[in-house]
């Protein structure tokens, strides 16, 4: 018995529910002295006798509970482990403090100098490196570990590390190199062997005259050491230091050196001095891998936009089972209203339940969490996405913030549905229980439709090129577009069972047209199933198809760009440009040029200092200028290609219109490296979509590139030339270039492996939630339907007839969520299309969308099939049946 309950009170309560009009009257309106005692009654002892004979009506929830905390635990580990993991310094561990460029340290002879005078200051050691690749003896590449570099250096430089040599000595000729153990041994190389190393001209053998090794072994990088004067040659450019490491005299004070140090770069460079770092402790091995990720910052980025997609689906989750269990307690909730229970009390006992059954969900949640993180850690340690080495850090902070969150979005759901049983007047108990006729508030409405015409608004700007589609904003469309269906949900579910079933039930059965009846009576229940199915369908079309447009996008510009009939890929760090100097040379071959990336600015001749916006960080092309008009139609409106020169250079339309420039204005390029150099607009062109903002002549932009290697190489076959021949000739060049992918124009792109990988386990996981959770709403949505079943077996209906409108009510319900998730999809995915291939029609990942379609079916209609049983266990055709049945 609920606690503070009166006599009177449940003889009223008895006399009402046989409808005696003075029960009713005594019900509506209590005395102060007979609701004193209820309003007295503890929240927190009334929730836990509540939930305690609701235990199935909490069940769903308990399992959507537990599930949104394994995978949000699950994150949030992975995410501390990432926070915690540390990237010590390899290369820069003996150097007090690291002067580093980002990538080249400008005038740095000048830096060397004055660094050197300083009165802490031992001295001051250029560190000179280069993207080299390794041969081994079956003629296979040597990549470096996890993704990192595999670089040469100068053998001065090596003091920095500190390497020692283990074996030999030091490279005495420029034939001779020192290798580190770790890609001695994966070469097999020893101490007078020879290895075959990638330079400027292609591979060269070189002698192994050491090996040596940091006391910290290097773990992100190979290590190649040649002597000054070969490490100069290959760097092939004009600012060849990276870093300049400083060692303190003995007994200098750390943080002195480093004060002493900022002053001297800040004397040096002036208002320039941004263009360099001043390095120390960790910071150094910022300094040291600033254009190369690390694991941990993979693994946050990664973790980050799974956490925040996981959430998101938990949140929907949640919210839409809870507000299933609490509208089928109405009766229960009116009729505490009945005998004296305020609004408020009736809040807090939901409330507390749910913060009970969050507490008891959090008991198996979090060690699930932490479990399934262990198991994706092995899976991405397994899939070298991180290395072996790279910790899992199980934390308190973790799991305390995991069901922190998990209440926090419980509390809100359950606020959100609370909200509504509360206000349920006790003359309405019956016909509220027995027909919930949801009204949505106009604030509810409004807010929904505001959300669909502000991402309908995105996507319009997509489709009409006003927008980039790329950069996640597709995958943050769907997510947009499903919180203003979740918030229309309701009416969304009646418009469209009015506009899909109501026509198809003339051709369906008895059994059918009975399923469609109740569909469209019960909006409440359809949109508590059709949400997380839309949900997992949209996001996982979304997530699979918008990679497949973004490709077609990006090979059909450059099929529309490309005139040369070969292109010559990059499988690792680049090309060396000695691939496209002998190409140009190779018979049949008209003319070949490679594509060299250089980073820097464009910006106006004339714009003053501070005029920022006449600034942009534009991606910048450096070619063969005499190559480019027969390799490359770029569209061009204004002027020619013909006229690109040493000072001169081809702009796009998007950075001519940024600048405010035409051919013959002057622009002005800002080198990362620290350098500036002037050039004359010779052309505009159209198309820049996918390729550069600006395309420099390569005989003065090289010079200023971070990496002498090229991305790709264009090859054109001269007329009436064999282009297969060509094709063969260019296969036997590759054969002296590591790394070099001969194909026929057709560039296209993939992703890494890595992000596949996640992107996999994203959506495994988001699927498998999805499917429990519609199991969990399916199962409490019939169970609750006895009173419904028992009538029907009363009025003549056989269990097999009920089983088949359960069946029907289940395909029917996955037509309208699969219609509408296509309704999603499409709203992201067609703009998307049009804006980068022009065509409506998008490309689509047809088998695991057909899989997800085919799937949802069978396991809603197996679902409803195994609660319909249970519930039909109770007879409505014994004595008590009827009873049993609607208690």
């Amino acid at each position: 018995m609920v606690p503070g309950i009166q006599i009177g009170q449940i003889l009223g309560l008895t006399r009402y529910l046989a409808f005696d009009r003075r029960g009713f009257d005594k019900l509506s309106a209590p005395t102060a002295r007979e609701s004193r005692p209820l309003r007295k009654a503890p929240v927190i002892r009334l929730a836990w006798r509540t939930l305690s004979g609701r235990r199935a009506s909490w069940a769903a929830s308990f399992v959507a509970l537990v599930l949104a905390l394994v995978m949000t635990t699950a994150c949030a580990v992975l995410l501390e482990s990432s926070t915690r993991a540390d990237s010590p310094a390899e290369r820069y561990a003996a150097a007090d403090v690291v002067v580093g460029g980002q990538p080249f340290v400008p005038r740095a002879e000048e830096l060397r100098t004055t660094l050197d005078r300083l009165p802490s200051v031992e001295r001051a050691v250029p560190e000179l490196s280069f993207p080299t690749t390794a041969v081994d003896a079956s003629g296979r590449t040597v990549e470096a570990p996890w993704d990192g570099p595999s670089l040469g250096h100068s053998w001065e430089s090596a003091v920095l590390g500190p390497f020692a040599l283990r074996a030999g000595r030091a490279p005495g000729g420029d034939r001779e190199v020192v290798l580190d153990s770790a890609l001695a041994g994966r070469l097999g190389a020893r101490v007078g062997g020879t290895v075959r190393l990638t330079g400027p001209d292609g591979l060269r053998p070189y002698q192994v005259s050491g090996i040596a090794d940091p006391p910290r072994k290097p773990a992100r990088q190979y290590a190649v050491f040649h002597t000054p004067r070969e490490a100069e040659r290959l760097a092939a450019s004009a600012q060849p230091v990276r870093a300049l490491g400083v060692l303190a005299k003995g007994g200098a004070d750390p943080l002195a050196l480093r004060r002493q140090v900022e002053t001297a770069v800040d004397g040096l460079y002036g208002d320039d001095s941004g263009t360099v770092v001043v390095a120390s402790g960790a910071g150094r091995a910022d300094a040291e891998f600033w254009d190369v990720p690390s694991p941990a910052s993979v693994l946050s980025s990664l973790v980050g936009t799974f956490g925040a997609l996981s959430l998101f689906v938990a949140g929907f989750v949640v919210s839409g089972t809870l507000t299933l269990a609490v509208a089928g307690r109405l009766t229960e909730i009116g009729l505490l209203r009945a005998v004296a229970a305020t609004k408020g009390q009736i809040r807090r006992m939901i409330a507390v339940e749910i913060l009970l059954v969050t507490a008891a969900a959090a008991l198996l949640g979090v060690p699930g969490g932490v479990g399934v993180a262990a198991l994706l850690h092995r899976v991405l340690v397994n899939g070298e996405v991180l290395p072996p080495s790279f910790p899992l850090s199980v934390g308190p902070l973790a799991p305390w913030a995991t069901v922190v969150l998990a209440s926090v979005v419980a509390q809100l759901a359950a606020f959100a549905a609370a909200r509504r049983a509360s206000r349920v007047r006790p003359v309405e108990v019956l016909r509220e229980s027995a027909a919930p006729a949801p009204r949505l508030g106009w604030r509810r409405v409004l807010l929904g439709v505001c959300v669909l015409a502000g991402a309908g608004g995105c996507l319009g700007a997509v489709a009409a090129g006003r927008l980039d589609g790329g950069g996640g904003t597709a995958e943050s469309m769907v997510l947009v577009l499903m919180v203003g269906v979740a918030l229309l949900a309701p009416l969304i579910c009646r418009v469209a069972g009015a506009v899909l079933l109501i026509p198809v039930r003339p051709l369906l059965p008895r059994d059918g047209a009975l399923a469609v009846r109740n569909l469209l009576r019960q909006h409440v229940r359809l949109a508590a199933t059709v949400t997380p199915l839309v949900l997992s369908v949209s996001l996982t079309g979304t997530l699979l198809c918008v990679p497949l447009v973004t490709s077609q996008g990006a090979q059909q510009a450059e099929h529309e760009r490309l005139v040369a009939d070969h292109v010559v890929s990059a499988a690792g760090p680049g090309i060396a440009p000695g691939f496209a100097e002998r190409a140009a040379r190779l018979p049949g071959v008209a003319a070949a040029s490679g594509q060299l990336s250089v980073g820097g600015e464009l910006s106006r001749a004339d714009a003053g200092g501070g005029d920022a916006a006449s600034v942009i960080g534009g991606s910048l092309v450096a070619m063969r200028e005499e190559a480019v008009p027969r390799l490359l139609d770029l569209g061009v409106h204004d002027g020619s290609l013909d006229r690109l020169g040493g000072t001169s250079v081809a702009l796009g339309d998007s950075a001519a219109a940024s600048l405010g420039v035409t051919v013959g204005d002057r622009v002005r390029v800002d080198w990362d490296d620290g350098g500036r150099d002037t050039y004359r607009v010779a052309a505009v062109y159209a198309r820049d979509r996918g390729f550069a903002d600006a395309l420099l002549p390569r005989s003065s932009a090289a010079r200023h590139a971070a990496s002498p290697l090229d991305d790709t190489v264009l090859v054109r076959t001269a007329p009436g030339a064999d282009r297969s021949a060509v094709e063969r000739e260019l296969q036997a060049l590759a054969a002296d270039f590591p790394g070099a992918r001969v194909g026929d124009g057709d560039t296209g792109s993939a992703s890494g492996s890595g992000a596949n990988l996640f992107v996999l386990l994203l959506l495994i996981m988001i699927n498998l939630f999805t499917a429990v959770s519609v199991v969990n709403t399916l199962s409490m949505a019939t169970a609750g339907r006895r009173r419904e079943f028992a009538l029907l077996r009363l009025a003549g209906a056989q269990s097999a007839q009920v089983l088949r409108m359960l069946a029907w009510e289940a395909v029917l319900t996955c037509a309208v969520a699969l219609l509408l998730a296509a309704l999603v999809c499409g709203s992201v995915l067609v703009p998307l299309s049009i804006a980068l291939t022009g065509s409506a029609v998008p490309a689509l990942a047809g088998g695991p969308l057909t899989a997800l379609a085919a799937g949802a079916p069978v396991i809603t209609v197996a679902t409803v099939t195994l609660a319909g049983l249970l519930a039909l266990r109770s007879s409505a055709a014994t004595p008590g049946g009827l009873a049993r049945a609607v208690s």
